[in-house]
């Protein structure tokens, strides 16, 4: 079915902060603004910004006197806490006439289902719909209009405007990340600040350094095919220019998106209104005579005197490649944040738990499965071997195994473990772009042929929800689904989800608070490798060849072992999946090996290790070693207590350094 947005005008959508914004963007010719209430949105760090209650009402009127369109941002990630009050400000939303809400969380589409509201829904980038399938299921949901993922190109754009009612919009102008939408995890792992809650210290923004993480040894950059040479571009190797697309706005229009973005709800009434006005006389001399419209260089030129950022179109028509990213970091206007160290577990650390005590539940004596994400078959044999109840095969292979997962190693994996009362979920890729989504459905289907059948399959984003449904299987909801309350996880329930993990930001008191109200089972990641970043952006392509992974590069990622070196000597270990994506690791390992007591009748109904980039050896080692204290633990936990030489043993088995990463760093529910 398609939206027919062709043969209507695009909507100039523009953000709004203040009331002068709000008056400043209208004048200058928005169509329609998008604006955030006091709470439940991800502007909230600044007093000054966002709308009191009755200030949203006054807003809408204004708005509407002006035949302008206005959406709320109700588009943070929220704890079970946070939406206790959160059916009253949906009805006020209701109540004034806004135009639109627009959503991250799952729990709040299902709020707003259940509270039978008039007021359209709209998914924020942060639900990162990017493939089509992503896009069937929030129809599904009830949402309305959707903003894509920033690496959708517009050619996809175009051929989903036949393929779906949901309207689409894409960001036009302004500030964009390095990592996929709702997928950067380092702010809030490391500070406690969550880019999924809009409060992100864009570590995107360090000087880094390329280097080989075997030795530590920097890796020289070499020409690129216009001659220049990387390392003089400097080393803000992830600092995304800023999106511009006002010189290619036939080409959009003609996409089929229904609303072009301007993203930046902090940014001051001038400069937004100038903005606005550019794209609103390009807009307008367009629709007056498309055949003739032509580009006004001069205006474009006038524009880029007054811009933040230097600017590209970014993914619009492609991967852009080293030509998205502003090297120099001359045009960067705040630095946020500074590189820290990553506490590291230490030997002196080991009798003095920093996170709460054991919790006073009920069935207490349940004892969790051991979950464990294998990067390799040869690791699913071993951590089978070695103790799993439950084993996760890894949605991405990682360069660095000895070899990708193969059809038939599934049902090797399955024959072996028909036995051992042991759990086989098959992985689907965190990230699947349209291109990639016709292998996700041939893996969908080898499954449903395999005998025995495994026990489910590890979804990792809205597309793939989607299209495991249609196995019969049940779903296993990966922390990418970024399920932090009971009616997100509920909601996913009812697509068939078995059990989901829970986020990895978020710190233990709240992390430990999350089974008491939610009616899915869940789990927690209690060790192995965090990730910080995924990016369709490949570093060593980038900065080794001048290159993409859409183009022939020299394929040093197969050669080496990479990572990323901040200014405070962490270096966060780079994976390239066989896809060419890069997955960027915090430089700490997590291990609550010494803190299991914590676990103890919180609820839990698996504890994970996410040890995808781990051999056999060390899988099998790591596994048996937590499948010793687990037993332990839950067998007498009177008399349990942990040993160093239990830490001696998992140091020996893994040749890494271990931290309790966000479990004390991470996320805190504020009052």
């Amino acid at each position: 079915m398609s939206n027919n947005v062709h043969s209507s005008r695009i909507e100039l959508l523009a953000p709004v902060g203040k009331w002068s914004v709000l008056e400043a963007v209208i004048a200058a010719g928005a169509d329609a603004v998008y604006l955030g209430g006091k709470k439940y949105n991800m502007r909230l760090h600044r007093k000054d910004l966002n709308f009191t209650d009755e200030e949203l009402g006054a807003a809408v009127e204004y708005a509407h006197k002006r035949k302008v369109r206005l959406y709320v941002t109700v588009n943070n990630l929220l704890t079970n806490a946070e939406t206790d009050d959160l059916p009253n400000y949906l009805r006020h939303l209701d109540e004034i006439a806004a135009d639109g809400i627009i959503v991250q969380d799952l729990g709040v589409a299902q709020m707003a289902r259940e509270l039978g509201l008039r007021i359209p829904l709209h998914a924020s980038v942060m639900m990162n719909a990017h493939n089509l399938e992503g896009l069937l299921l929030l129809k599904e949901l009830g949402i309305s209009q959707a903003i894509v993922g920033r690496e959708v190109t517009l050619a996809d754009i175009k051929l989903w405007s036949t393929q779906t009612d949901v309207k689409l919009e894409y960001f036009a102008h302004g500030d964009m990340c390095f990592s996929q939408s709702s997928q950067c995890y380092l702010s809030g792992m490391l500070f406690g600040e969550s880019s999924n809650r809009g409060r992100c210290l864009k570590p995107c923004r360090w000087p880094l350094e390329l280097v080989d993480r075997e030795t530590g040894a920097s890796t020289a950059p070499v020409s690129d095919r216009a001659g220049r040479s990387s390392d003089a571009a400097g080393p803000y190797l992830l600092a995304v220019k800023d999106i511009c697309l006002l010189p290619f706005l036939p080409e959009v229009i003609d996409s089929g998106v229904c609303s072009l973005k301007i993203e930046g709800r902090m940014r001051e009434a001038g400069f937004l209104a100038e903005l606005i006005g550019f794209y609103r006389r390009a807009l307008d001399r367009y629709y007056a005579d498309p055949f003739g419209y032509q580009f006004d260089w001069d205006e474009f030129r006038e524009l880029e005197q007054r811009r933040v950022r230097d600017m590209s179109p970014l993914y619009a028509f492609g991967n852009p490649g080293p030509r998205s990213v502003g090297y120099t970091g001359e045009r960067e206007p705040r630095f946020f944040s500074s590189p820290v160290r990553e506490p590291e577990i230490t030997a002196a650390d080991l009798p003095v738990n920093p996170l709460p005590d054991p919790q006073p539940w009920p069935h207490a004596e349940v004892r969790p499965l051991l979950a464990v994400k294998a990067g390799s078959l040869e690791a699913a044999l071993a951590v089978l071997e070695h103790g799993a109840d439950l084993i996760y095969t890894s949605g991405e292979s990682f360069l660095s195994q000895p070899r990708p997962w193969r059809p038939g190693d599934f049902a090797d994996l399955l024959a072996a473990a028909r036995n051992r009362g042991c759990r086989i979920v098959i992985g689907t890729p965190r990230i699947a772009m349209p291109a990639e989504m016709g292998r996700v459905h041939q893996l969908l289907s080898a499954i449903q042929e395999l005998q025995p059948p495994p026990d489910g399959v590890l979804v990792t984003n809205l597309g793939t929800v989607q299209a495991a449904r249609s196995t019969g299987l049940p779903l296993y909801a990966d922390y990418s689904c970024n399920i932090a309350n009971g009616r997100a996880a509920a909601l996913l329930q009812s697509y068939g989800a078995a059990q989901a993990t829970v986020p990895l930001e978020f710190r233990a008191e709240e992390i430990l608070a999350m089974p008491s109200r939610s009616a899915l089972p869940l789990e927690a990641v209690i060790h192995g490798q965090l990730p910080a970043m995924v990016s369709d952006h490949c570093l060593p392509a980038a900065l080794l060849d001048g290159s993409t992974h859409f183009q022939i590069c020299s394929g040093a990622c197969r050669r080496q072992r990479f990572g990323l070196r901040d200014t405070a000597g962490m270096v966060h270990p780079l994976e390239i999946d066989t896809s060419c994506r890069n997955h960027l690791f915090m430089a700490h390992e997590l291990a609550l090996l010494p803190y299991l007591r914590s676990f103890y009748g919180a609820g839990f109904h698996s504890l994970r290790l996410e040890i995808p980039g781990y051999s056999a050896t060390e899988a099998g080692a790591v596994t048996a070693i937590y499948r010793g204290q687990i037993d332990r633990l839950w067998d007498d936990p009177e008399a349990y207590a942990f040993k160093a030489a239990d830490w001696e043993q998992l140091l020996q088995a893994r040749q890494a350094t271990f931290g309790a990463g966000p479990y004390v760093r991470g996320v805190r529910v504020k009052e």
